[in-house]
């Protein structure tokens, strides 16, 4: 919501990753970073295929950390996040997920946490509007246009949104 005031969440939409009580974690894949996919396959050994877009900024924390959020089933170490999204942060995964057709994954580049209690905190505060997850808005929605297309789905036009209270 735009009374929440960090650049490095304006206009972010974040998967969730883990929630619990020992805090929060998650990803932002609609905001690409000044680095190509191109750029990392080639400084760390790994072949990819020309188009395969930017990097996403994932978060703030641990920036030179990657994950690789795909749809790809025959990627054995991953973590299946719902039906058609699945998630990979081993080493081993990178070469054969950049070979791929990259509409089948995005990697990001550091991540999002929350201490415990601090993301329920933020919702209920409104700083943040959730949800539902779907394999769609990852992989065939431009990144581009990803946080207009979140928020529609909602039933709310982007345009009605205006800062309010801040958080305290």
């Amino acid at each position: 919501m735009p009374q929440m005031g960090d650049p490095n969440f304006e206009r972010a939409v974040i998967l969730l990753i883990e929630h619990g009580s020992g805090g929060a974690m998650g990803l932002v894949f609609n905001r690409p970073a000044s680095l190509t996919i191109e750029q990392v396959a080639k400084a760390h050994g790994f072949e990819c295929r020309a188009e395969a877009g930017p990097v996403l900024f994932g978060g703030p924390v641990d920036r030179e950390r990657g994950f690789l959020i795909h749809r790809l089933p025959r990627i054995e170490e991953a973590l299946d996040l719902i039906d058609g999204v699945r998630l990979s942060v081993s080493r081993d995964s990178v070469g054969p997920i950049f070979a791929e057709d990259p509409t089948q994954y995005r990697f990001c580049l550091g991540y999002a946490g929350w201490g415990p209690g601090q993301l329920e905190e933020e919702v209920m505060g409104g700083a943040w509007l959730t949800a539902p997850l779907t394999a769609r808005r990852i992989f065939d929605t431009p990144v581009e246009q990803i946080w207009n297309a979140v928020i529609r789905d909602l039933g709310v036009d982007p345009a009605f949104l205006v800062p309010g209270a801040g958080l305290h």
